[in-house]
């Protein structure tokens, strides 16, 4: 089976384990259609990744220049209601069926095939694993891991 097929089968596993959450009465039905169309769309944007891979049209890595952020205003609006939990793991702490997904990411992370394609396109790959592996509490590889932010001084 192809990597990104692979991949697409983890997050149909940690979909099916989501919708069976619905029945123990731990997630309401938005809650529920929110994370599996985070989910989807992380392996949608994957396979399209995978497949500019395999055809030889993905660009080289681009060296992109930080820019200052901009503060947010007082007046803010605010943030959605459709927005999912934080912190390493919260979807294997809402749903706990997820760990079997949590493990064969963490499997398929190790593969050579996935490295392959991560040192081809480690930006690109990185926005889309990192976020998986943070919902599931896998560990994120050397490779992907952001280079740590220096503390301001106040």
């Amino acid at each position: 089976m192809s990597l990104p097929a692979r991949l697409l089968a983890i997050i149909a596993l940690l979909c099916r384990a989501v919708a069976a959450s619905i029945a123990g009465g731990r997630l309401d039905g938005p809650t529920i259609v929110v994370i599996w169309r985070r989910l989807r769309r992380l392996g949608d944007r994957f396979a399209r990744l995978a497949g500019r891979h395999a055809a030889g049209t993905l660009r080289p890595p681009r060296r992109r220049v930080r820019v200052a952020a901009v503060r947010a205003s007082a007046t803010a609006p605010p943030p959605p209601p459709d927005r999912l939990p934080r912190g390493r793991g919260w979807l294997v702490r809402l749903v706990p069926p997820a760990s079997a997904g949590a493990s064969q990411l963490q499997h398929l992370l190790t593969e050579a095939e996935m490295a392959a394609l991560i040192a081809a396109a480690p930006r690109q790959a990185g926005r889309i694993l990192r976020p998986l592996c943070g919902m599931l509490g896998v560990a994120v590889p050397e490779t992907l891991r952001l280079p740590r932010r220096k503390a301001k001084r106040r």
